[in-house]
């Protein structure tokens, strides 16, 4: 019996050590967790300027910003899919610009010239079809090298999906949104923050049920639709 309550009293023991550990720790294993979902490459010259859609506002200008320094001679931007209630609208005559019209009004503005922005016609409802999207565009449009702009949180999901998906030998230099209020080192204090990173790692386990598919099917390209969305 004393056998026994020694162990229980020493794997007590253990237990506390463990959660002091996890308490003392937190920000550190907290501020991980949020850095993961950056990956950044040094800038450099590239075919093309992809534009991922979503975060207009943030994403458009510094891709304008880039083209302007000289780093690609061409912007791409994605297409996301009609707002849902776009068609009842239309059929009582009314109508707004989507999101990839937005975005060439904003380079425009920025002094992009407009035969310098490429679009893709193909609307895609996640990081995944988005993708699916450019592979088929650079079959008519060859490009070795692509800057991808996108939101912080989303640099690491975009970098994995585009790296497995697009053809071999094509670079990637993801770029950050560098004004992305995005704070890795206090996600978990801001609400819209914590959002992004619940969301992203829904999103990264989707990414690899999906590689685990591939593993088994041989064809990324071809493997069951996501559950999951942007």
């Amino acid at each position: 019996m004393l056998r026994l309550i020694w162990r229980l009293g020493r794997l007590l023991a253990v237990l506390l050590v463990l959660i002091l550990a996890v308490y003392l720790g937190r920000p550190y294993l907290l501020t991980a967790i949020g850095r993961y979902l950056i990956t950044e490459h040094p800038p450099g010259k590239a075919d093309l300027i992809l534009v991922l859609s979503g975060q207009t506002v943030l994403r458009v200008p510094e891709a304008a910003r880039l083209y302007h320094e000289g780093f690609a001679p061409k912007i791409l931007l994605t297409r996301e899919p009609t707002v849902r209630g776009t068609e009842e609208l239309l059929r009582v005559g009314l109508r707004f610009p989507d999101s990839q019209e937005t975005a060439i009004t904003i380079l425009e503005a920025l002094r992009v010239p407009r035969n310098v922005i490429l679009t893709i016609s193909e609307r895609a409802d996640s990081t995944r079809a988005e993708m699916l999207t450019v592979v088929r565009f650079l079959k008519s449009h060859p490009a070795k090298r692509l800057i991808i702009v996108t939101n912080k949180s989303h640099t690491t999901r975009a970098y994995k999906i585009f790296a497995t998906g697009l053809e071999p030998g094509i670079q990637l230099i993801m770029h950050p949104v560098p004004n992305d209020p995005y704070d890795p080192n206090r996600w978990w204090q801001d609400r819209a923050d914590a959002k992004d990173v619940l969301h992203e790692y829904q999103a990264l386990a989707d990414f690899w049920r999906l590689r685990l598919w591939a593993m088994a099917v041989g064809q990324f390209t071809t493997a069951p639709p996501p559950v999951t969305v942007r």
